[in-house]
């Protein structure tokens, strides 16, 4: 059996910058994250939640493509 929590976060914060601070209060041993392909125009316009959590996670990211 997997432990899981849900939660919804409505505070005006990037989605990336909650789920790692989540992940660090939580003591989190994995976070797994959807994935979807953009262009590097994209992810230079709008960011990108997926990289931040990838490159700043205090635990494994597993990511899953849609």
């Amino acid at each position: 059996e997997v432990e899981y929590e849900v939660r919804e976060l409505v505070r005006g914060n990037e989605p990336g910058d909650d789920l790692l601070a989540i992940a660090t209060e939580r003591n989190a041993i994995m976070i797994i994250i959807g994935l979807r392909r953009r262009s590097p125009v994209g992810k230079l316009l709008l960011g990108s939640n997926s990289q931040k959590v990838l490159l700043n996670a205090v635990c494994p990211v597993l990511t899953v493509k849609g």
